[in-house]
């Protein structure tokens, strides 16, 4: 059997402890050191794909049930919070892991969509007089690209300074003990 990678001693969750001890399987192991390389981007796409599917939903039943009485910017507008509730929830505790004082963390959060907001209202009307698409399709294509685009701004502005690492971080991301792949 191969010899398996250190581990922390008090690895983050059991699925993560399951997970280590599968490094050195011969079929999964690639895949499982894949992910401890690349945890935080794996789990912020996973995240992100469920905060598109959610967000597109709240505001896709918002526009559904109210689309007839309020302008379809309302409806964003009112989809919004919600939306942007459940991103932070997901974002802070399984993506960043996040100790951060929420208070200051929340207020970073929000200015992020508050921006990407500002960019759907600017550009839906566009979209819908320009490309040959329903409502629906062009609000699907924007939140693709918002997941696509907010890595960069949760990781180093929203959640700075609040990630919480395992003592043992170090060993699975050291690329000396991951190159027999």
């Amino acid at each position: 059997m191969a010899q398996m990678q250190p581990t922390a001693s008090g690895t983050s969750n059991r699925l993560d402890k399951h997970l280590d001890g599968l490094r050195a399987h011969r079929a999964l192991g690639l895949p499982i050191r894949f992910y401890f390389r690349r945890r935080e981007q794996v789990l912020y796409l996973v995240v992100g794909g469920w905060n598109t599917i959610f967000g597109y939903g709240v505001w896709a039943l918002l526009q559904y049930l109210l689309g007839d009485h309020l302008h379809y910017l309302v409806v964003v507008l009112l989809s919004w919070p919600i939306t942007v509730l459940n991103a932070y929830l997901g974002y802070r505790y399984v993506v960043f892991r996040s100790g951060g004082p929420m208070l200051s963390e929340f207020p970073r959060f929000s200015l992020v969509y508050v921006t990407t907001l500002l960019v759907n209202l600017a550009l839906l009307p566009v979209a819908l007089r320009v490309l040959p698409f329903s409502i629906y399709v062009d609000q699907a294509l924007f939140l693709g690209v918002v997941v696509a685009s907010s890595y960069v701004a949760h990781r180093y502005y929203s959640f700075r300074g609040g990630h919480r690492r395992d003592s043992g971080d170090a060993a699975r991301y050291d690329p000396k003990a991951l190159t027999k792949d």
